[in-house]
């Protein structure tokens, strides 16, 4: 009897250990697998100005929940935004719309490619910068319809994804909400301490860091606005104190929501060539007691957000994949 119960058990043990393992790879190639890029795009110089979107989190309003670059389309007197997201790694347009664009006489025409269907030109103006791209993939059933007479709210028509950012330097200037663009390093960036490496496989920007003496790779997702960092609850309860007041609300991501539980965090990490403060730390309260069995088996040691950069420069030359942080 024994014997049957041992056998048992290790049998159990041993499909645990197999359906992990399949989780854990499923998990790393869906984030970091390559994936094709059509996005084409010409662009001025100009730096582009952002905005920060507020929104109320748990009866708090949060003044910086989405970080959005308005928009404008020739013959439309209504004020588009798109959000700029590095956590998505396809810039997409959504269908809803983009019906309501049709409707009123914007002659869009769609190409359908590896199953997927893209706007095949669209023309639009960031700030003074005049953006002429191609093949911008089409989000299905989402979005909001509008008409001709919603000319005063804001109105989200798409993202701008990590693919808008490959083969190019992007400066997020986060103090003075810029955006800039370059094909090559301009001159003023040779002046600059050394840049560091950064993987940004399957386009995702994986920044090295240090905290607690640890070194992580913090996955950098700018749709993520809100956070400082995202990690599992273990290290949440290292980073931020016992006394500090915990929010919990849900997070919208795309359809689905995430119960999210924060403190505000003063934790200082390694990044680049300076330090920075978390500002605020999370962590996702769901399986929340195998997220410790599973995280030592991907490179993702937390998603980190715009907060801690608030008082910063991002570069990042995905070219070279280098990146720095420049706080003065």
């Amino acid at each position: 009897m024994k014997k049957k119960i041992g056998y048992t058990l290790l049998t159990i043990l041993v499909l645990l250990v197999i359906v992990a393992s399949i989780g854990i790879w499923k998990f790393n190639n869906t984030i970091f697998r390559e994936k094709s890029n059509y996005l084409d795009y010409t662009f001025g110089s100009q730096p582009i100005h952002f905005d920060w979107a507020g929104d109320s989190i748990a009866g708090i309003y949060e003044a910086q929940a989405a970080l959005i670059i308005p928009l404008k389309i020739k013959g439309f007197a209504h004020q588009f935004y798109m959000q700029f997201d590095t956590g998505a790694y396809d810039s997409f347009i959504y269908e809803n719309n983009l019906k309501s664009l049709r409707n009123m006489g914007l002659d869009i025409k769609e190409v359908v490619k590896d199953d997927a269907r893209y706007v095949e030109h669209l023309d639009f103006m960031f700030g003074d910068n005049h953006i002429k791209a191609s093949m911008i993939k089409i989000y299905p059933n989402y979005g909001h319809s509008f008409n001709r007479n919603d000319t005063i709210s804001r109105i989200g028509i798409g993202t701008i994804g990590s693919d808008f950012m490959e083969n190019r330097i992007t400066s997020i200037d986060f103090k003075n909400q810029k955006i800039q663009l370059f094909n090559q390093r301009p001159d003023w960036m040779t002046e600059l301490p050394e840049f560091k490496s950064f993987d940004y496989i399957g386009r995702r920007i994986m920044l090295p860091v240090t905290l607690d003496n640890k070194d992580y790779e913090f996955l950098y997702d700018s749709g993520c606005s809100a956070f400082g960092l995202i990690t599992i609850k273990s290290r949440f309860d290292d980073y931020t104190k016992e006394s500090t007041k915990q929010i919990n609300y849900d997070a919208k991501s795309w359809e689905s929501s995430i119960p999210i539980r924060s403190k505000t965090s003063d934790k200082l990490f390694g990044i680049g060539n300076t330090q920075l403060s978390l500002k605020r730390v999370s962590y996702v309260d769901m399986y929340s007691w195998s997220q410790p069995l599973v995280t030592p088996f991907t490179r993702i040691g937390g998603w980190l957000g715009n907060q801690p950069f608030n008082e910063s420069t991002l570069i990042l030359d995905t070219k070279a994949e280098e990146f720095i942080v420049i706080t003065k």
